[in-house]
């Protein structure tokens, strides 16, 4: 028997919750269940469901009101970063293969450069791709498709 990992599990929580937004189980503006309710669903510990909820908070399907909880993004009330402008448009060249698994993603300063956006929001979009699971990171060579 193999011992589930905390990496397998985050992933699972973030691809569990991703899919119940797309589904519309949980619809735009609405509230998710709070952080201990997911830690009995999911039988793991506080910082794993953490780690899911920022992950979908970086790719934009996720709000946090301080205080309140995690909200579904509401598209019509909200509107997107430049940085998730970005990332989606880099997820979209790699979902169509323009660029393969393997392939070296651009740059942050290519990235700047091409959408006229400063350096740190050229990482944001990097650092949502690595979090949404479709690069990696490769200290000091670059970020690569997974």
């Amino acid at each position: 028997m193999t011992r589930r990992t905390a990496w397998g599990a985050y992933v699972e929580i973030t691809n569990a919750l991703r899919q119940r937004i797309t589904d519309g189980i949980y619809a735009p503006g609405a509230r998710l269940p709070g952080e201990a309710a997911l830690c009995v669903e999911f039988g793991v510990a506080r910082n794993t469901v953490r780690r899911g909820l920022s992950t979908l908070q970086a790719e934009g399907l996720v709000t946090v009101r301080t205080g309140v909880g995690r909200f579904v993004q509401d598209e019509a009330t909200q509107p997107r970063t430049r940085s998730e402008h970005i990332a989606a448009d880099l997820r979209h060249q790699i979902e169509t293969g323009h660029f393969q698994p393997g392939d070296a993603l651009p740059s942050e300063a290519q990235i700047s450069r091409r959408y006229g956006v400063s350096r740190s929001t050229a990482r944001a979009a990097l650092i949502a791709l690595e979090a949404a699971g479709l690069v990696t990171c490769v200290h000091g060579k670059g970020r690569y498709v997974r």
